[in-house]
């Protein structure tokens, strides 16, 4: 169902955002303007995707939460983001999951996969947002080198914990135990493999 401009105009807040009908387009809420969201490439849905069956497998089992993938996140202030992923620990999702499939409060990890058309909001806008709202660990995922960047909040700051290249295995702090191959995940590990053998022929 497309929003109207007249709709579009009146939403300043929150609760105004989180009434907004599903899209596409897909809006997020910056200082009561909204800001659209670009169409995903394939390689950014393959990896959200891939990491968010990775990680629900891990926590559901264990019963340490929920994991939720490009849900409606309405932030203590007063932003309104649509993260790639988000983890809510169990012990807060009565607080924090509504009735209707949203977020509202603070997750304790929220995931971005930055693509070309995201870097400067991902690594920057929100980056400043995420930790304005105390969101315990941020985790940004490049979708062309796959390099994972792990960062933790401290009162000063976010904290860098880890940066893993392409092929490296990351072992977040924010789960301890999980373990992500990232190229291997997304098939990039079996491509290089064979880009290597096809140039041996040569």
């Amino acid at each position: 169902m497309a929003v109207s401009a007249t709709r579009l105009r009146r939403v300043s807040q929150l609760d105004d955002w989180l009434r907004l009908p599903e899209g596409p387009p897909y809006y997020e809420l910056e200082e009561g303007r909204l800001v659209r969201m670009p169409s995903p490439t394939r390689q950014h849905q393959k990896i959200v995707g891939r990491l968010f069956a990775l990680l629900d497998d891990w926590v559901t089992p264990r019963d340490l939460g929920t994991v939720v993938m490009e849900v409606d996140v309405a932030l203590p202030t007063g932003r309104g983001y649509i993260p790639d992923l988000a983890f809510v620990r169990r012990e807060r999702e009565a607080d924090l999951l509504t009735p209707d499939g949203k977020v509202r409060g603070v997750p304790d990890l929220v995931v971005e996969v930055v693509s070309p058309g995201t870097h400067g909001r991902d690594r920057y806008t929100k980056f400043r947002a995420y930790w304005t709202a105390g969101v315990a660990w941020y985790w940004l995922v490049d979708s062309e080198t796959l390099v994972i960047q792990e960062f933790q909040y401290t009162p000063e700051g976010y904290l860098c914990r880890a940066t893993v290249e392409a092929g490296e295995v990351f072992r977040p702090q924010t789960l301890p135990g999980l373990e992500v191959d990232l190229a291997a995940l997304v098939g990039a590990t079996e491509r290089r493999t064979s880009s290597k053998r096809t140039e041996q022929k040569r």
